[in-house]
């Protein structure tokens, strides 16, 4: 009975040890020591937690004090308390004032200028693009974007750069967040919010829209009428059929396409100027058509998925590509 009762308690004993573990540091950090915040002289455990309670914002690089945890010695910025000689984080970094106890892969980059995660052989630092990219792309090749994480989350408006929320970097080189990219997918815009072009493989969509093209003929009236679109993947021009269902790219084959200019009729110069004047009226509609097929990226997969009922099962899925967050 007595060995019975004393699992249970040691058990308890454990599971007392690893909450009082647990505690140590805050929800952001697990640390060992507490920042003087030069801004408003106050104790906060990291920078987030001063941002959530104060209505200015605190750089981390300012700290000249910090006060231990365990001892409660006030002090200058170091690795290890000077009383009790306890390290503040198994993962220091006095040019970011971070310490951490979580094992993140956590490594400083000159060129960022900041402490990312995810293993410093697992990244390397593009100077064009000035961020830290997967080393997978240094292999196949990636578009620079000049200082392109220097901007803010197209969707969400937050700051990139140094931000906790890992990237994710489309084909066409501009940064999203990566759950702000994923809700773009589930609510069907497939298009960069920056530029328009395609962040995932979208030909299964195209080949669906080429049947619907197919199996809905133009009315006789309309059947010989002409738009030069340009193509928001490849960026070429080209004149094709006038189409409702979409206008497709000679060049890529994409429906990722807008007009240029109205509609003609190409049979003869009045039937031309025709097509011209009757641009005014079927403007929109033809706006309609080419934004419907992949204009603005939301709308033409919300067209595909109404009449596919596989829904997101089928969804096309990037390959995830993502740049590697502050730590």
């Amino acid at each position: 009975m007595s060995n019975e009762q004393e699992a249970p308690n040691g058990e308890c004993e454990v599971q007392t040890e690893q909450a009082a573990e647990k505690r140590v540091g805050c929800a952001h950090y697990k640390r060992r020591a507490k920042f003087v915040t030069p801004c408003c002289n106050k104790l906060y455990m990291c920078r987030y937690c001063h941002d959530e309670n104060e209505e200015h914002y605190f750089n981390r690089k300012s700290v000249t004090e910090l006060i231990c945890t365990e001892c409660d010695t006030r002090q200058k910025v170091q690795a290890e308390c000077e009383n009790c000689g306890v390290r503040f984080g198994k993962y220091t970094c006095l040019i970011c004032n971070l310490f951490d106890d979580e094992d993140k892969r956590q490594y400083h980059c000159d060129g960022c200028g900041i402490c990312r995660v995810g293993g410093r052989d697992r990244f390397f630092h593009c100077e064009r693009c000035n961020m830290c990219l997967p080393v997978q792309l240094q292999r196949v090749g990636h578009r620079c974007v000049e200082n392109v994480s220097r901007s803010n989350c197209p969707v969400c408006l937050e700051d990139i750069h140094t931000s906790r929320i890992p990237c994710h970097i489309p084909d066409c080189g501009h940064l999203l967040h990566r759950p702000c990219f994923e809700q773009l997918l589930h609510s069907g815009h497939y298009a960069c919010p920056t530029c328009q072009t395609s962040m995932i493989d979208m030909s299964n969509l195209w080949n669906y829209l080429d049947s619907e093209v197919a199996a809905t003929p133009m009315p006789p009236e309309y059947a010989d009428y002409k738009a030069t679109i340009l193509c928001k993947d490849c960026h070429k021009l080209s004149t094709v059929k006038f189409h409702v269902v979409g206008l497709k790219c000679q060049h890529c084959g994409a429906y990722n396409t807008c007009q240029t200019n109205g509609f003609h009729k190409e049979s003869s110069s009045s039937s031309s100027e025709a097509g011209d004047s009757s641009t005014s009226t079927s403007s929109s509609r033809s706006r309609s058509a080419s934004g419907g097929a992949g204009g603005g990226g939301g709308e033409t997969t919300t067209a595909g998925r109404g009449t596919e009922p596989s829904g997101e099962t089928d969804l096309p899925r990037a390959n995830p590509m993502d740049e590697p967050p502050q730590a």
